[in-house]
């Protein structure tokens, strides 16, 4: 596995972590949740852990790119990041990306689509 690939892993298992953790702490050892309180726990886990994992795959994704306009091979000029909300095949998430402007042609680019 290479150095890049072991970084992500480590931060994908952290943030599993603390879901997992906040998961943990909002049970608290309570066994007289209902099923629907049960399942409210679990969707707010799944909904931490999407998001957490998806922002750590976009970061990881931008750290490969080359520097270069895509439809003309331009200079990309980092602009600043820029939050977007993402509608998935499960679910809606936030993530934070690069953006860039292209010196050349002129047209905006966040990495990764």
């Amino acid at each position: 596995m290479s150095t890049t690939c072991d970084d992500l892993e480590k931060r994908l298992r952290k943030r599993a972590q603390e879901a997992v953790a906040k998961l943990l702490e909002q049970k608290a050892g309570r066994r007289d949740l209902s099923m629907s309180a049960m399942e409210d726990l679990v969707g707010d886990f799944e909904s931490e852990i999407r998001q957490s994992l998806m922002q750590e795959m976009v970061a990881d994704a931008q750290v490969t790119q080359q520097g270069l306009c895509e439809p003309c091979g331009g200079k990309l000029r980092y602009k600043g990041k820029k939050s977007k909300h993402v509608v998935t095949g499960r679910d809606e998430v936030v993530v934070e990306r690069d953006y860039y402007h292209c010196e050349q042609c002129g047209i905006g680019y966040f990495p990764p689509g």
